[in-house]
């Protein structure tokens, strides 16, 4: 089940390359390529691509692997739409992250409770809790039921995760086996430079935040430090539920992206304490706005 989830998400992710143009059209989809872009292994990456094929947006040609189209219809763009649907998880399962963050339910739930809460079979009930499981904030009791826990639910706990990545993003330029990825780094400037020119503009919310995310994530790969590199991964799984839907500050996604570009530059002079100070500054200062934000007077 956590495979699953797994699995639809990098489907996710695959779909909005694609309508990005990130993954061009026509383009054989490497599963190696995939591997080390998600830092998986090869099962999560073909259960990905089969889900893709049976919605319709990628093409499966036995002894040669999965295609892009070569043009991309408008049933391939619905297509990329429910790969996205089911990337993102049934409503369900924010409907109960957002009834948590608002202390709507209690930190100890039941199967029954849930399945009644929100109208679920016992199918989707667990399909939903190992979600949670796997992304951080739930755990499953020894006995009965599960326990939602407190992990980016608050200011004090958002501050938190950024704190351990003003540790861990920063000094992964200082590892001795940082080394940089020229392919990955070109494929970052080609994001970074369309939300720069006008992209953040345009594309959803979900797009936006995945760059960013991959942006981060790609850079502490190249330290070497696989525990680094994971430990960053679940740290972002966990700020998404309070981060992810209300990002719709577009102009400071534009102010971002140029961030990201000048540190993308700072990599490829080889500075590396250099790019090390200024990535702990970016992030100092994404702080601060996080913290003028939950400064605000809220409804809530």
């Amino acid at each position: 089940m956590v495979e699953n989830a797994l699995a639809n998400r990098i489907a996710g992710d695959v779909a909005q390359a694609i309508s990005a143009g990130e993954i061009r059209v026509g383009a054989h989809i490497n599963t190696q390529v995939m591997v080390e872009r998600f830092a998986v292994s090869r099962t999560p990456i073909r259960n990905a691509l089969a889900i893709l094929s049976e919605l319709g947006l990628v093409e499966h040609k036995p002894h040669l692997g999965y295609f892009v189209p070569r043009t991309l219809s408008k049933a391939h763009r619905q297509a990329v739409v429910r790969a996205l649907e089911v990337a993102d998880g049934p409503p369900a399962y924010y409907r109960l992250a957002e009834d948590w963050v608002r202390d709507a339910v209690p930190a100890h739930v039941t199967e029954r409770m849930l399945r009644d809460r929100y109208a679920l079979t016992r199918t989707k009930t667990l399909s939903i809790m190992s979600r949670g499981v796997e992304e951080g904030w739930i755990e499953e009791k020894s006995g009965h039921g599960w326990r939602l826990l407190d992990v980016a639910k608050t200011p004090e706990a958002l501050e938190q995760v950024y704190r351990f990545r003003l540790i861990v993003e920063p000094a992964g330029f200082l590892e001795p086996g940082f080394q940089p990825d020229r392919p990955a780094l070109d494929r970052l400037r080609t994001l970074l430079t369309a939300m720069r020119d006008g992209a953040a503009r345009d594309w959803p919310p979900n797009r936006l935040w995945a760059v960013g995310v991959d942006f981060h994530e790609e850079l502490v790969r190249m330290s070497g430090n696989t525990v680094f590199h994971r430990s960053l991964q679940r740290a972002n799984r966990l700020r998404r539920l309070l981060e992810f839907r209300s990002m719709v500050n577009r102009d400071r996604v534009h102010e971002e992206a140029c961030e990201h570009l000048e540190i993308l530059d700072m990599v490829s002079d080889a500075d590396l304490p250099a790019v090390s100070a200024r990535m702990r500054h970016h992030l100092e200062a994404a702080l601060a706005r996080k913290r003028a934000v939950h400064d605000q007077p809220s409804d809530r």
